[in-house]
């Protein structure tokens, strides 16, 4: 949850936690998890608008290998992008919990242009074989 709780509070800086921002989490989760049910329900209660984000980010650890501090920053930035707007308090959020997290700066640049070159790759792909954009 406080994982969950910290992207969401990061995509909802913009004062808006967009349907697609929502969605785009909830896919993952059912991509990774065998029964997600229950845990996306308790996601949908969650107040992410008083959420304090230095508070769950201290919540959070990991005993294996993967850098998860860079994968949820990760993970922050793509929710953020999937309403198809990057908003300027998004941004801002984002290098927040970057702080937060111990991400240097460029790491998180690197991520955000990640992101980005995903998303151009996305559609480049559909221009060239769909027929429909």
């Amino acid at each position: 949850m406080n994982y969950g709780g910290s992207l969401m509070a990061i995509a909802g800086a913009d004062g808006e936690l967009a349907e697609q921002e929502f969605q785009w989490y909830i896919d993952e989760q059912r991509n990774l998890l065998t029964d997600p049910e229950e845990y996306i329900e308790t996601l949908r209660k969650f107040d992410w608008k008083s959420a304090n984000l230095e508070e769950l980010l201290g919540k959070i650890s990991y005993d294996f290998p993967l850098n998860f501090r860079r994968t949820m920053l990760y993970q922050a930035i793509k929710m953020c992008r999937a309403d198809g707007s990057y908003h300027e308090k998004e941004k801002a959020s984002v290098t927040k919990a970057a702080k937060m997290l111990g991400i240097e700066r460029n790491i998180a640049a690197s991520l955000e242009s990640l992101a980005e070159l995903e998303d151009a790759t996305e559609r480049l792909r559909l221009s060239l074989f769909e027929t429909e954009i």
